[in-house]
Order: structure tokens, then sequence, then C-alpha cells
């Protein structure tokens, strides 16, 4: 069975710390229930440099190994809406060779975003 990678990018912000990182152990459970992939790894990514030199964290990423993405990314949308990430948070994804993202806003998910090229550098840097 081959796989796809997907990652999600959940904006930390004033977001509670979540240690345990149940909301990749929820996502997990739903995936591997419907028998569409699952969690392959989680954590936290810093944002920009601050005056202060300090860098904070700017959102957690969770990657996901999937087996059908159509699939995976449907019960994606509809498993993080339910567990309630904020707005901002983001499901990247490869379709026919070409990088994509749908973001979650106030109304729902925004589907098929094209990723800039300066953000596809700047990913790639931080993977």
């Amino acid at each position: 069975m081959s796989a796809d990678f997907v990652y999600l990018k959940v904006p930390r912000g004033r977001r509670e710390r979540d240690p345990q990182n149940r909301l990749a152990a929820d996502i997990d459970a739903q995936l591997r229930a419907q028998g569409v992939g699952g969690v392959a790894g989680w954590g936290d990514s810093l944002g920009d440099e601050k005056a202060d030199g300090s860098r904070p964290i700017a959102y957690t990423r969770i990657d996901v190994d999937v087996s059908r993405i159509d699939a995976a990314r449907r019960l994606l949308h509809a498993a993080l809406a339910t567990l309630h990430v904020p707005a901002g948070t983001e499901l990247h994804f490869c379709h026919a060779g070409q990088d994509s993202f749908d973001v979650y806003g106030e109304a729902g998910w925004l589907l098929d975003q094209a990723m800039p090229a300066s953000s596809r550098r700047n990913d790639a840097r931080r993977l």
C-alpha cells in the first residue's frame, strides 16, 4: 500500500500548551478507524525572531501518512472542525504534482490554495 504525506500547521497563538498532544492522538485515532492513515509525528515550530532574540512557538506541526488523500482530507476537514482548531490551521498536501493547502477559517475550509514559491522554499528549509 503506497502512502502520501500531508501535514497540518496548527497556530499556537494563545492556545493552551498540549504536552501529550491530544490533538495528534485524536487525529491519529480517527484516521486509523477509517483506514485512511495515521499520524507519523508532531512537534512545535518556532516563529520569527523577536527584537530580544527570542523565538516563540508559532504553530504545532502534525505529520500524517495517508493511503487515500481525498478521503483523508475529507476526514481531516470534519475532524479538525469538531476538535476546535483555531482559524488559520492549514492542511498541506501534494495532488497531481502540485503543492497545495487547505486553510480553516471562521466560515469553514478554503480548499486547494496554491503555495506561493517563497513558502515552498521556507517550508523545505524547516523540514
